[in-house]
């Protein structure tokens, strides 16, 4: 349960048991009918479940859209792409209607995954991985580390920059989520999209020189998503932006 200030400080981690993942549209029923079989109650008595403080989870307490979950009030879930390293999608949603046991919470997240893959023209090489559900945590403790800052590489007129830059996570108040790019105190590029499966986005120069950019996200590594951008600086050069190791 959440504590007086309805904050989550303790989940119930079941890594040891059967992953939870679909391998397409037509096995999300089945998926969330296995995640809600049994109770929290019955989950938190069985003896492979572990109790897991916050601060053993990076991600709730790092990444925006962990911190969002953490908050939401209600059923609540959080999927990502499987393999994580080469589907990159994640979906974290809160029913805004009563949903005893989060079963159908579950199945519409799991559904989101799918159609985004499908949006990326990965749905046949990507499943679908329930991660969390309410305070429950579906995978191994590592699934829920985050890197604030990721490198980036820098490719100016297809010369690789030697200055090692790195990336941060933004995600605004109207919902444009993106990364900056940064070395030290001084910010290179803001890179901003709509949609996490965008293939544009718009780079923002310190300057204040605005300009398109191409997109291509391609995974997750460490809570992270990896992406790399093509667009134009503006003395004209052509620059490869790549997020992530």
């Amino acid at each position: 349960m959440p504590d007086a200030d309805g904050v989550q400080r303790e989940f119930l981690l079941t890594a040891g048991q059967t992953q939870l993942v679909s391998r397409s549209i037509d096995d999300v029923d089945d998926v969330a009918d296995a995640a809600t079989r049994r109770s929290i109650e019955e989950i938190a008595s069985r003896r492979r479940t572990e109790e897991v403080r916050l601060d053993q989870l990076a991600y709730f307490f790092r990444a925006p859209d962990g911190q969002a979950y953490l908050l939401a009030n209600g059923e609540k879930a959080l999927v990502r792409g499987e393999p994580v390293a080469q589907c990159p999608v994640q979906i974290s949603i809160r029913s805004a209607e009563p949903d005893p046991g989060g079963r159908d919470t579950i199945a519409t997240a799991l559904d989101l995954c799918h159609a985004e893959l499908g949006n990326l023209g990965l749905e046949e090489d990507c499943g679908c991985r329930l991660l969390a559900h309410g305070a429950i945590l579906r995978a191994e403790l590592a699934a829920f580390e985050y890197a604030i800052d990721l490198p980036a590489r820098l490719f100016r007129g297809g010369r690789l920059d030697p200055i090692t830059y790195f990336a941060r996570e933004i995600v605004e108040e109207n919902g444009d989520r993106g990364v900056v790019i940064e070395v030290g105190a001084e910010r290179v590029v803001t890179l901003r999209y709509d949609m996490a499966s965008s293939p544009t986005a718009e780079a923002t120069f310190p300057n204040g020189t605005v300009v398109p950019a191409e997109r291509q996200p391609v995974g997750f590594d460490r809570g992270r998503l990896r992406e790399s951008f093509t667009l134009t600086d503006p003395e004209g050069a052509a620059l490869r932006v790549i997020v992530g190791p």
